[in-house]
């Protein structure tokens, strides 16, 4: 496949994010000159972020470090969580950075390449003609991904190393038919093709990695931690086999343990999510004025990063909220005084509508606590309050113990229900582990998801037999997305909807529910009893009927 022609060059539309301003404008001037001219210049990602907002790029040439603001790789996790770069885009790092702590940080968000500076106008040109002719080969298996359709990418890139048309390339297509395997969940798969790459060379730091996740997920918990061990001592490795490590026995609940592993880290060189992931641990061993001493230190040292140190404010208010908790009512002032000047402080000339949701769901998590129902309902009632589409995971979660708080335990329970989605989409693993701590954090508070369930479909067969279906299926649908196993919550669910004629509710339809259902392993009562649903949904077939609209904006209140 021929490199893009200098004609072609005109239609490929390139951002650059770099902080310094004669290094953005030097490279926007190489660009030009070798035919590039659809160039978009940020100096840090919260520009970046806001024109992904309206248009795309074809390739994003990100810096590491970008001042005082969050380094390129927290730009691509934030830009990836949020679903504003896909897998069609892209990725160049550009820095001078050659520590092998930071390379490694890089190399884990998977860029197609990374230039280090100084570069020479021939290496910049001979390496975006590179990256935009392997995207250009690729782009059916990217298209693929974006549509989450992964076994179709997979069958698609298995033809091409078949037909093998770009040799040189070969070892880039491994690598993405590795990431394909573990994403569709052929672990053992995976392994063989890391293992075959490290036969070749152990010393390739992603082959080992690829290796030790796909052994942990294959279910060889042992042997992955085995692998691990091995990766301790290590400059380079260290600190991540620690991370993962932690994860590990936090999953096995022998904290302790978890806490000597992410303890051997130097709090100075420890990612925002370890040091997070420190203070959680803390929490859930009841000592939670370790876990705030963690995020002050974490904070104070990123005093010069204002959206970090933003961000840490809005955790250390979490802390000194959790700290409430734990009080009488006529105990907790002195913990929430703190707790609202932290989130007065963070952020405060950031405008950011995101940055708004943060604050406004803390200050009634405050106020609810304070027992000022009546200043909570106030805030909640606010425009764009149940706006959650671009909300991070910490938000729904204060979301949900602000609408619980306040006796709105379907909008609480819905919010919860949200958070399980957006974990498994979350790049950053000690993310996942935090995000899976808040969610069992709420559920302790708010009760167990089946308990919860229970009492929604109580409620509702209230209302089913005094036959108001439509207040029914509200109540149906909390319980069935709470706890989807229990079969007759989706049979009471499907059977008011169609007792409503109504043909969706919010994430559900009626067609598509009676579909799952038809393949689960029904008793032969339900099964009666899907067979009856059945004859009512075919005599009206049409009302069922659903044409697909536009994907939702994920305001709750619009649904």
């Amino acid at each position: 496949m021929a490199t893009p022609k200098p004609a072609e060059r005109k239609n490929v539309t390139i951002a650059i994010v770099e902080d310094n301003g004669a290094a953005r404008l030097n490279l926007r001037n190489h660009l030009l000159e070798i035919g590039f001219v659809n160039i978009g210049c940020y100096s840090q990602g919260r520009e970046l972020k806001s024109a992904l907002r309206k248009k795309t790029f074809d390739l994003l040439l990100m810096d590491f470090h970008l001042g005082i603001n969050k380094n390129g790789v927290e730009v691509i996790q934030d830009l990836t969580k949020e679903k504003l770069i896909k897998h069609s885009t892209s990725i160049i790092f550009v820095t001078s950075d050659r520590m092998p702590l930071i390379i490694g940080q890089i190399v884990d968000v998977h860029p197609e390449a990374l230039v280090l500076k100084p570069y020479t106008i021939r290496n910049l040109e001979r390496t975006v003609s590179t990256v935009l002719k392997l995207h250009r080969y690729l782009r059916p298996v990217y298209k693929a991904m974006d549509d989450d359709r992964y076994d179709d990418a997979l069958n698609q890139l298995e033809e091409m190393l078949t037909m093998n048309a770009l040799p040189r390339q070969r070892m880039s297509l491994i690598k993405l038919k590795a990431r394909l395997l573990t994403r569709t969940k052929q672990f053992d798969e995976a392994i063989s093709i890391y293992e075959e790459i490290l036969k070749k060379s152990h010393n390739i730091i992603w082959a080992r990695w690829g290796l030790i996740q796909n052994t942990f997920l294959s279910g060889d918990i042992t042997k992955s931690e085995k692998m691990l061990e091995d990766m301790l001592g290590t400059h380079l490795t260290n600190d991540k086999a620690c991370e993962w490590l932690a994860r590990i026995n936090i999953n096995n609940e022998q904290y302790q343990k978890a806490e000597e592993y992410v303890s051997r880290i130097k709090e100075g060189e420890m990612s925002m999510t370890a040091a997070r992931l420190k203070a959680y641990l803390y929490q859930i061993q009841e000592n939670i004025e370790d876990a705030i001493k963690v995020i002050e230190r974490k904070r104070e040292s990123n005093r010069s990063i204002r959206e970090r140190y933003s961000e840490l404010s809005f955790d250390l208010a979490r802390m000194h909220i959790s700290l409430a908790e734990q009080k009488t009512p006529n105990q907790r002032k002195s913990s929430l005084q703190v707790a609202k000047q932290l989130i007065g402080n963070a952020g405060r000339k950031n405008t950011d509508e995101d940055m708004s949701l943060r604050r406004n769901y803390l200050h009634a998590l405050v106020a609810v606590l304070e027992e000022n129902t009546g200043r909570a309902k106030e805030i909640l009632d606010q425009e764009g309050m149940k706006n959650f589409e671009r909300a991070d995971i910490s938000t729904l979660s204060d979301a949900s113990s602000a609408w619980f708080g306040v006796g709105d335990k379907e909008m609480a329970s819905e919010l919860l229900a949200k958070m399980g989605e957006r974990i498994e989409s979350l790049p950053d693993e000690n993310e996942k582990t935090i995000s899976n701590l808040m969610v069992t954090k709420n559920e302790q508070s708010q009760g167990s998801r089946r308990s919860r369930a229970l009492e929604f479909n109580r409620i509702g067969m209230d209302f089913y037999v005094n036959k108001d279906y439509d207040e029914a299926l509200k109540l149906f649908y909390q319980a069935y997305i709470l706890f989807p196993d229990e079969h007759a919550f989706g049979l009471n669910l499907l059977q008011s909807m169609v007792e409503a004629y109504c043909k969706e509710h919010r994430t559900v339809r009626v067609l598509r529910l009676y579909s799952d259902l038809n393949k689960c392993k029904l008793s032969e009562g339900n099964l009666k009893r899907l067979a009856d649903i059945n004859e009512k949904i075919e005599a009206n077939r049409n009302q069922f009927v659903v044409i697909d609209k536009p994907a939702p904006t994920g305001d709750l209140s619009q649904s």
